[in-house]
């Protein structure tokens, strides 16, 4: 009896060490991340939205996190309520990840 528990201990630890019983890998690929990162680019090159926003408005920097697998989106105002606002009028995906944008300074025009 003590054989047959110890064999099923270890074919079941054998299954965690070759399987993994960890997080899997995100799905997603390269090509995916840019299309998302090239919509937001899109968006906020829009007329329209210039126009109406100023330059960038809430958007301090977007780009994509190879390593990761996301797109990190810099937003000067980064609630809950201005996430939302971003997923419903830019693009809402799950492979976005917001993080606190700052005000940057365009040395160029001085």
């Amino acid at each position: 009896m003590q054989k047959i528990i110890l064999i099923v201990l270890l074919v079941t630890m054998m299954v965690f060490v070759f399987v993994g019983c960890g997080k899997k890998e995100n799905p997603v690929t390269i090509d995916e991340l840019n299309d998302i990162n090239n919509r937001i680019i899109d968006y906020y090159r829009s007329v329209d939205y210039i126009v109406e926003n100023g330059e960038y408005g809430n958007l301090s920097f977007n780009y994509v996190d190879t390593t990761n697998k996301v797109v990190v989106v810099g937003l000067l105002n980064n609630s809950k309520a201005q996430q939302d606002r971003f997923k419903k009028l830019v693009v809402d995906s799950e492979y976005i990840r917001f993080v606190q944008g700052e005000n940057l300074i365009d040395h160029s025009k001085k």
